[in-house]
């Protein structure tokens, strides 16, 4: 779960905390923040640190949390996004992709052939058996 969070106290990147299930608490911060509040007629001056947090439990130990913290951050990132953002950057994604292929297809490095006989449909194959039976006919 991603979220912004604000402390009296400093903020690290990884904050790591192992449970005795076997899980750990970890909070992955990004874009740490020290804010100065200036002095108010009621409040005196004080500090606040803030970031973007990214809380989860996970089965890792600690130097795998800290060595992987950019990825982790990035996955939930990604799944804490509304479904419908994260269905429409899939549908585009695989019409990108479509197009892509369609331009390798259309004529690219030559490579990438089309299998079928466009004047009758026929694939490769048939071709080729149909091929050797005209030859025997012939015969």
């Amino acid at each position: 779960m991603i979220q912004n969070v604000s402390s009296a106290t400093p903020l690290e990147k990884v904050d790591y905390h192992l449970r005795d299930d076997g899980l750990a608490d970890i909070r992955i911060r990004r874009n740490i923040r020290t804010v100065t509040h200036e002095a108010t007629e009621n409040q005196p001056e004080y500090v606040e640190y803030t970031a973007v947090e990214s809380y989860q439990v996970l089965p890792l130990m600690e130097q795998e949390a800290i060595e992987q913290a950019d990825s982790l951050f990035a996955g939930d990132a990604t799944s804490s996004r509304p479904v419908f953002d994260r269905v429409s950057a899939l549908e585009q994604a695989s019409l990108d992709n479509a197009q892509l292929l369609a331009d390798l297809m259309a004529g690219g490095d030559g490579d990438a052939t089309d299998s079928t006989d466009s004047d009758t449909g026929k694939t490769d194959e048939k071709n080729a058996a149909d091929d050797s039976a005209d030859s025997k006919d012939k015969e």
